[in-house]
């Protein structure tokens, strides 16, 4: 003898599936995928979506073309996809940055400006300023007190190729020859 089933049990049962169903659908339609990237071995921080991914590889491959000729030197990120409710919150900038730090021939260097005048590039912007005081204090006539330069000195990081920096004390001669160096007296008058 079959047993028949209950119209309400089966009502029941159809409304927890379609129920579990339209709570799938939405958890489903709000995940999102996101890439945990690595660079030789070396985890990011973040979840980048693929049109950042996409933005900082294109950067870095344009940056070392125009330094290198060449981005075939630049390593291949490791990416894994994910699904995830989060946001992707990586920056295509640091994934730039972390491409051409990995990548042979290129480096950091500061390059020097001086009233808008680029004059080159110096291996660290600290050790040329040390050595840019130096010589002022070095030059400084006996009545001065104090000494700077006539312009604006500007200095931001950049990437370059290997061996393409200035010399310390040759950038300070194209510094002062630029901006002359002005010293003044206790009373603020040309010493």
């Amino acid at each position: 003898m079959k047993r028949r089933k209950d119209p309400a049990a089966r009502a029941l049962r159809r409304r927890v599936l379609l129920t579990v169903l339209a709570l799938g659908l939405v958890l489903a339609s709000h995940l999102r995928p996101v890439y945990r990237i690595r660079v030789q071995g070396e985890p990011l921080p973040g979840r980048y979506s693929l049109e950042q991914a996409r933005h900082g590889e294109a950067q870095a491959r344009e940056i070392a073309e125009e330094i290198l000729g060449s981005a075939e030197a630049l390593c291949p990120p490791e990416k894994r996809l994910s699904l995830t409710l989060r946001l992707a919150d990586g920056e295509a900038a640091a994934l730039t940055e972390a491409l051409l730090a990995h990548t042979e021939g290129i480096r950091t260097a500061t390059e020097v400006r001086v009233n808008g005048i680029r004059l080159g590039n110096v291996e660290d912007g600290e050790t040329l300023q040390r050595a840019l005081q130096r010589s002022i204090r070095g030059q400084m006539p006996l009545k001065a007190v104090s000494g700077g330069i006539s312009g604006r000195l500007e200095l931001q990081t950049v990437y370059t190729g290997e061996g393409t920096c200035t010399p310390y004390s040759d950038m300070v001669l194209l510094i002062t020859g630029v901006a002359p160096v002005i010293y003044l007296d206790s009373e603020g008058k040309l010493a």
